[in-house]
């Protein structure tokens, strides 16, 4: 468990600079930018973290994740920004492409539940960037599961908070959260700052309140 009382929330000082990362940086940053769009990503961005984007209500959060993982340079084997499916995902025409991208399955059939096999993944990679969409679904849920919180404290990393913030036209990753392990605290000081931060989404009405089932 994380060793802290109180939760603590930090805003990143600098941002990454899109397109300067190679040639498919800079392809990806001149998509983001012919869209209209701008990335504000931390610089620096810690080894290991949970990055929250929130609320996941449409296909284009995966695109415009895509193309902001391109544009700052954090490939999967440059930075090691990834993220979990399951298995099936993983079998097929297109398993070549989600382990490209960075995807891993995650077996069900483990004795160890999700938590922990996560956490003993962030043991044993000296880098990582684990993306996970809270609510996990992009359908409407009266509450966001509460993995990514367990993960970041057994794997004693992180919560970085992130959004594509569709009224700004913005992909946003600039805070992050060091849990203490008082769900209601943390989750209140989550919830405060999606709501200073005012973005509800590609279809807002699909937003998930930041409370966990009971």
């Amino acid at each position: 468990m994380n060793e802290l009382k109180v939760p603590r929330l930090e805003i990143a000082a600098g941002l990454r600079a899109p397109g300067t990362y190679g040639p498919l940086s800079r392809l990806a940053a001149w998509i983001v930018r012919l869209a209209g769009w701008r990335i504000e990503v931390a610089e620096p961005m810690p080894e290991k973290c949970v990055i929250v984007m929130y609320p996941h209500t449409s296909n284009w959060d995966f695109v415009f994740g895509l193309l902001t993982k391109w544009s700052i340079g954090l490939t999967f084997k440059r930075d090691a920004l990834c993220f979990a499916g399951k298995e099936s995902l993983f079998r097929g025409p297109w398993a070549r492409f989600f382990r490209g991208v960075g995807g891993f399955p995650v077996s069900r059939s483990l004795s160890s539940g999700f938590v922990d096999q996560m956490a003993a993944r962030f043991a044993n990679e000296p880098r990582m960037r684990f993306v996970i969409a809270p609510e996990g679904t992009r359908s409407y849920a009266p509450h966001v599961r509460s993995s990514f919180y367990y993960v970041a404290l057994a794997a004693k990393v992180p919560i970085a908070l992130g959004a594509f913030d569709f009224l700004r036209k913005r992909v946003v990753v600039n805070a992050f959260l060091w849990a203490s392990g008082d769900t209601a605290a943390d989750l209140a000081m989550i919830n405060a700052y999606y709501r200073d931060l005012g973005n509800r989404g590609d279809v807002p009405e699909r937003a998930a309140p930041w409370i966990f089932r009971v």
